[in-house]
């Protein structure tokens, strides 16, 4: 478990499917996920069992959990990509918690836990090129765009990396 001074950060467990269900299945919400819409019921226990699994590795994505009302907030969580050896930054919030520096606060607490585990000297994330508000995100967190690395093979993806060093010298 992580604390930041707004927010909880836990491993998803598979009791959070609930929140899955609301959040994956909203056009809004995912319209700049890989599905680029809703999921169904299937993907969506699927996204959740692939995240609880992921925690075998020793790293995954948590919960966000607003401290003050204990509401979830959304996810964030960092994992191996396609690309071996590749981590990326994952994160959503829900609309009625956007806007108010949740995602920034829990992203920054995700990759400091990501970065003190050995095998880690960068973290990447990526975001659609029209996603405007997660572009800003990951340059407000200090990545920057990289054209060495393309974790995904497809379309309009804007592909942001943070060493360790620049993180710490933003951080520390």
């Amino acid at each position: 478990m992580i604390e930041t001074s707004r927010l909880i950060l836990r491993p998803i467990e598979s009791t959070d499917l609930p929140f899955f269900k609301d959040f994956l299945a909203c056009p809004v919400s995912t319209r700049f996920l890989p599905n680029e819409g809703p999921y169904s019921p299937e993907q969506i226990a699927g996204y959740v069992r692939n995240r609880v699994e992921h925690w075998q590795r020793g790293f995954g994505s948590f919960m966000i959990i607003c401290k003050s009302s204990t509401e979830y907030v959304g996810y964030v969580g960092v994992e191996e990509s396609s690309c071996p050896g590749c981590f990326d930054l994952r994160y959503g919030v829900a609309r009625a918690h956007a806007g108010q520096g949740f995602a920034k606060e829990a992203a920054i607490a995700c990759i400091e836990y990501a970065l003190g585990r050995e095998e880690f000297d960068q973290v990447f994330g990526v975001a659609k090129e029209d996603n405007l508000a997660s572009v800003a995100i990951l340059q407000k967190i200090g990545m920057t765009p990289t054209h060495h690395h393309r974790l995904y093979e497809a379309d309009g993806l804007l592909t942001f990396a943070i060493s360790a060093a620049r993180f710490y010298e933003l951080y520390d």
